[in-house]
């Protein structure tokens, strides 16, 4: 099992090899949701070191000594924020789900943005439903992230994360401007009539963006 470090504070953990997670625990989620409002995560979850991970392992037979390890070209299993346990499936699944979404999806858009940062991804059941979901969502099976891109403003960096992915093809199954950060899931369970949403808040209300082609996207975020 890896032994976490403190990392300044109760609520945050960090793996040997630098990268900080959060403690589930009450403080924590509490902590997390008030900054929800203006962004989750900002600076918390700072982007992973140039070198990336090395000797990817077999998600299919994880275990918590391989949470520090590689599951894509640029990033960690530690990276999804918190520990496999608790969602809608095993943690080897939700391990699984993870590399997949890592390995489709934001190792290019890291590659295309270097400063992008995952600021939620995992989520326990029992945690989705006190975010106000049905404890059943793409977070709780780690097929979900949250990203932003630090250096830029907040909601201008979502933009350019937003439209890139919406432009360049990758498989995505839901894509959702969420106003300062953006929701991205790989093999999700959202049908195709709500494959692009909108949201200037970070919560319901959500404008449908017309499916994959964008095609009802308002003007500041259209890609084609």
């Amino acid at each position: 099992m890896c032994d976490a470090k403190p990392a300044g504070s109760g609520n945050v953990l960090t793996t040997p090899s630098g990268v900080p997670y959060y403690a589930d625990n009450k403080g924590q989620r509490a902590g997390e949701t008030k900054a929800m409002g203006p962004g989750v995560g900002e600076t918390s979850q700072p982007p992973p070191g140039d070198q990336p991970p090395t000797d990817l392992t077999d998600c299919t037979t994880y275990t918590d000594a391989q949470w520090d390890t590689g599951c894509s070209e640029k990033f960690k299993f530690a990276h999804m924020n918190r520990k496999p346990q608790g969602g809608s499936c095993s943690e080897a699944e939700v391990a699984c789900n993870w590399q997949k979404l890592c390995q489709n999806i934001l190792d290019k858009v890291k590659t295309q943005f270097p400063g992008m940062t995952i600021s939620s991804g995992f989520r326990p059941s029992s945690y989705d439903r006190e975010l106000g979901g049905n404890g059943n969502g793409d977070h709780t099976y780690g097929k979900a992230a949250d990203i932003q891109l630090l250096g830029a403003g907040r909601e201008e960096g979502a933009k350019q994360l937003f439209k890139f992915i919406g432009s360049s093809g990758l498989p995505y199954s839901q894509l959702i401007y969420e106003g300062g950060w953006v929701h991205v899931a790989y093999n999700g369970s959202s049908p195709a009539s709500v494959a692009v949403l909108v949201t200037r808040t970070g919560k319901a209300p959500y404008q449908n963006g017309g499916g994959r082609s964008g095609s009802a996207l308002p003007p500041d975020l259209r890609w084609a």
